[in-house]
């Protein structure tokens, strides 16, 4: 843990709420907006599913006076042990944001919990108006699944997949994987979805967007915490609203073993961290 922990703190801005503050503020004093995840999912107790709950009040009222959304994933609040369970625990999130104001996102997960995750924001937001979700372009139901949550007025994060799976239900190969995402994009814009956002690190396809799509303002820009910090700099200087996804935590060991364990991660993380440094984009 003593050697990981350097690495992971790029990554994780603290490993609880009072050693993450400074970190968020410092993104929201520079002008970004923050999407905060206290790190955590596949929840089997009910002690855990409380502790996560009071968390997230304690996020919000902690930044009662700042624009924030909150980002949830729903197996860390109950789902796996019951449907109900996480419903009733979002709801009661989402509520509270809404009373100051800040948004939620429920994070997509695998492919096992994605109808659940669609139908409870679909369902809250139709209770709330505060509640979007992360849509995968990886997965062929995708191309159903975003029309149907435009109609319902659901803010929408889009994002490649970050999940391994079979090829009967997703694609495979980054040129599919790519042309999906642009596509649904694309569509996002032309049906006026309620506050889309991008998020992906791909320059290509941040390129594409910018370049083809008529006005790449009407999309906010989400990027992972310490991850080509110089392409959100870049974007928020444009003139875009660009969002951080800052995720914190006592359970930071495991998040960062989940993204490093696999090599194209590993590779992914490696490229980026030297992309930044030697900053593919001109000042």
């Amino acid at each position: 843990m003593k050697l990981l922990y350097p690495l992971a703190k790029r990554f994780i801005a603290g490993y609880d709420l009072r050693t993450a503050k400074p970190n968020i503020d410092k993104l929201i004093k520079e002008g970004y907006e923050v999407s905060i995840d206290y790190v955590g999912e596949n929840c089997e107790t009910q002690e855990d599913v409380t502790k996560a709950v009071r968390q997230y009040f304690k996020i919000i009222k902690l930044y009662k006076n700042k624009k924030i959304n909150i980002s949830i994933k729903p197996s860390q609040l109950g789902l796996h042990i019951h449907p109900i369970l996480s419903y009733h625990n979002i709801n009661l999130i989402a509520k509270l944001a809404l009373k100051y104001g800040h948004t939620i996102r429920l994070d997509m997960e695998d492919s096992k919990v994605t109808d659940h995750t669609k139908n409870l924001a679909i369902t809250l937001n139709r209770k709330f108006g505060n509640v979007g979700i992360a849509l995968q372009a990886n997965l062929h139901r995708t191309n159903q699944d975003i029309q149907g949550l435009i109609k319902e007025g659901v803010s929408i994060r889009l994002v490649k997949g970050a999940y391994k799976e079979n090829k009967q239900i997703a694609h495979q190969d980054y040129f599919s994987i790519s042309g999906c995402f642009f596509d649904y994009a694309a569509r996002l814009y032309s049906n006026e979805a309620n506050k889309p956002a991008i998020g992906t690190h791909d320059e290509e396809l941040l390129d594409d967007i910018e370049e083809l799509i008529p006005n790449p303002n009407y999309f906010d820009y989400e990027f992972l915490y310490g991850i080509r910090r110089d392409l959100q700099k870049d974007l928020k200087d444009k003139g875009y609203n660009v969002r951080v996804y800052v995720p914190f935590g006592e359970k930071w060991l495991p998040y960062t073993l989940r993204r490093l364990k696999e090599w194209k991660n590993l590779i992914f993380v490696i490229k980026n961290v030297f992309n930044e440094i030697f900053r593919r984009r001109p000042d």
